[in-house]
Order: structure tokens, then sequence, then C-alpha cells
């Protein structure tokens, strides 16, 4: 901001300076002896007084547009400095000019000249501070109500995020105790499983958007500790081309929406339930047919509500849901990825 505040400061000191010599430094140019006759003024004085110009500019612009509020000075000594600068310059420029002058107009005419210049451009330098700083007031104002709003963005995806890793753990351990209790030689593969799943959990819980290669490696171990459970009675059929694995879909997506039809139909050798996983335009399209259950909890839709709020939140886009009397149909808008080298 500081550095965007000095290059806008440059260039209206350097707009005010042209501004009030442009005309000058064309008649100089266009007829020298003649404007050096008429007025006393030469190309060396004229040169002068543009440097000073710029240097007064600049200085009273950083003043008021910088100094004053990062010194936190008063009414009164902002007063102060200001006229002190209007009369230095004043003074200083007079003496200069009479010394570069001194063939041709007198001390005092050097002074009025002088004086109604800088009483001009004084108060044109003070507006243009005021409206350059109010701008950067503005700016700042949008600034800091965005960077609260991605603060607030921010965490409401970390309340998102801790919904989903208990929740998954719950209903791991519950598969646990059941292999324990009547499997006990296949509780150690679960074990490293969801040992590796929480891991990554853990390495990936930063992460809101991953490619759909890692996040098939995410599923194909989740599925592995739901086999566990439901052995054949739960399948799933992935069909991804290698191309659409590296494109990013939402951190946990297919474990959630996977637990999700778990949670909501029957799985059992009568009705297995098969969960279909493929790509169709611009969407990754997650598929189940259903066989609702009786005894269905309330409030099972968390994962499905968790996924859509946060594609809205970060993306502003949302997710399709469909269900008719056979299938219910999730479809996860893709997201391509920029870093990927093609």
């Amino acid at each position: 901001m500081e550095k965007n505040k000095t290059q806008i400061i440059i260039l209206g000191a350097l707009a005010v300076t042209i501004l009030m010599n442009f005309q000058r430094v064309l008649l100089v140019l266009a007829a020298q002896d003649k404007f050096t006759e008429l007025f006393g003024f030469t190309i060396e004085a004229i040169v002068l007084r543009v440097i000073i110009f710029f240097i007064y500019a600049y200085l009273l612009l950083s003043f008021n547009i910088i100094w004053k509020d990062k010194w936190e000075v008063s009414r009164f000594v902002s007063f102060t400095i200001n006229l002190g600068l209007f009369v230095l310059t004043v003074i200083v420029t007079t003496r200069l000019m009479a010394y570069l002058l001194t063939n041709s107009l007198e001390k005092g005419q050097i002074f009025i000249v002088t004086f109604t210049n800088f009483l001009i451009v004084h108060p044109i330098l003070l507006l243009l501070a005021s409206f350059i700083k109010l701008s950067f007031q503005q700016q700042q104002i949008i600034l800091e109500k965005e960077q609260a709003k991605q603060s607030a963005l921010q965490h409401q995806l970390e309340a998102l995020r801790s919904q989903i890793n208990p929740h998954f753990l719950f209903n791991a351990l519950n598969s646990l105790t059941v292999l324990i209790r009547n499997e006990s030689d296949r509780a150690l593969p679960f074990v490293d499983q969801l040992s590796w799943l929480l891991r990554a959990t853990l390495l990936r819980s930063e992460d809101d958007f991953i490619s759909i290669q890692h996040e098939l490696e995410y599923l194909e171990s989740y599925i592995f500790l739901q086999k566990e459970r439901f052995g054949e009675k739960f399948k799933v059929d992935v069909q991804i081309p290698e191309n659409w694995k590296k494109e990013l879909i939402p951190s946990f997506s297919l474990q959630l929406l996977a637990e999700n039809a778990i949670k909501h139909n029957v799985v059992s050798t009568n009705q297995p339930l098969l969960l279909d996983i493929y790509p169709n335009g611009e969407y990754l399209i997650i598929r189940n047919q259903i066989h609702k259950r009786r005894d269905a909890t309330e409030g099972t839709g968390l994962g499905l509500l968790n996924l859509s709020v946060r594609f809205k939140l970060l993306k502003k886009r949302d997710i399709q849901i469909n269900q008719d009397e056979n299938y219910f149909t999730v479809k996860l808008p893709i997201l391509k990825n920029e870093s990927y080298n093609h």
C-alpha cells in the first residue's frame, strides 16, 4: 500500500509540475530571446522552476497523504507545516530566481510572481492530496472487508473440516469393534488401513481441493475398510480416464458420498449397494442404487450439506443432486488444475 501511495504521489507531483510549467516551456522553446527580453526568464530559470515545483509538490503531497497520519500530528501542527513549507519554498525560490535573473526582473517582481504561482498551486495540491487520501481510504475499507470475509470463510471451512474427521472416525471405530468381536484375524489389516487413512486425513486437513487421483487413493482405502464390514455386499465401480485424474475436487468428497450412500441404504446379500463413479461433461458423477433403509436416522444428510456448502464458499458453484425411483445421483463440478503441466 505504501509503495502504491508513493507512486501515486510522484505521478501527482509530476502532473501538477507539468500543468504549472508547460506553457512557459513552450514559449521559451519557441522564442527564447523574445521571451527572455519580455519576462526575464531563461531556460535555466525554467529548469530550476520545474525542479522546485516538483520537490514542493512531492513534499506537500507526501506530508498530507502519508506523513501526517504516520506522525499523528494535530490539525494545528499540520496547518503550521503546510504554511511553513509554502513560505520557505516562496523565499528560497525568490532568492534563487533573483540570482539567475540579475539583469532582468527586480527582486520584488520575482517575489510577486513566485508568491502568486505557489498561492495557486498550494490549494490545488491540498485538494489533490485529499482526493488521493480518500481514494486510498476507500480501498483500505474494501480490503479490510474482503479480509474479514476471507477470515470468516476460513473459519467456516475449518468448522466444516472439523465435522468430517470425527464423523468418519466414529464410523470406522464402529466397524473395528464389529471385526474384533467376530473376526479378530482381520482386525490388524483394518487397523493398518485405518491408521493410513487417519494419517492422510491429517496431512490433507488444510487442503480444500485435491486431484481426483489422490482422492481415489483415499477412497480406495476407505472402500477396503467398508469391504471388511460388508464384503461383496458393497461394490464401487470407478470408470475415470487418466486425463481426468489430474483435475480437482473437494478433499474427502468421494469418501463423504460413499459414506452417505451406506448410511441411507440397505447393504445386504439380497440388496447389494453399487456405487458408480464416472465423468460426464464438466461433472464427476457419483451414483448409487436406492435401497432405502427403514431405520435411517435424522441428520444423515450432513455429508452432502457439508460438501455443498464448501463448493459454494470456495468456488461459488453448486453440486447437483438428482433422485428417481432407482438411483440417487450427485454431480460434482470439476475444477481445472491450472498447475498441471500439460
